[in-house]
């Protein structure tokens, strides 16, 4: 598994966590205001750890298409996720994620 394709794994895996972890915080009637200030606070930290995975991503050099997949799959998500409308850089990497290796 190459550098890229690893702290790509974790900021995604960390981002479904966080998601999960908002789900049950806003779905529970029953937690109080602190409890749920302390879920936000958690997810601050693992919002935090996601940027600076992503940063690993994009400081690190990919070397073969797979590490260009992988970038592009977590360009997407950060596309998404963030609500920006940024229709050529999600062209692209729709486009990068379609290619094919020649062998």
């Amino acid at each position: 598994m190459t550098p890229i394709e690893r702290r790509t794994r974790r900021a995604l895996a960390m981002d479904r966590n966080r998601d999960r972890m908002h789900y049950e915080a806003d779905s529970d009637g029953t937690i109080s205001q602190t409890e749920r200030a302390l879920v936000w606070n958690r997810s601050q930290r693992i919002t935090q750890r996601i940027r600076q995975e992503r940063q690993g991503v994009a400081t690190t050099r990919a070397r073969t298409l797979a590490d260009l997949k992988h970038k592009a799959r977590l360009t997407l998500e950060y596309l998404y996720s963030e609500a920006d409308d940024d229709a050529l850089a999600a062209s692209l990497c729709r486009d990068i994620l379609a290619m094919r290796e020649r062998h």
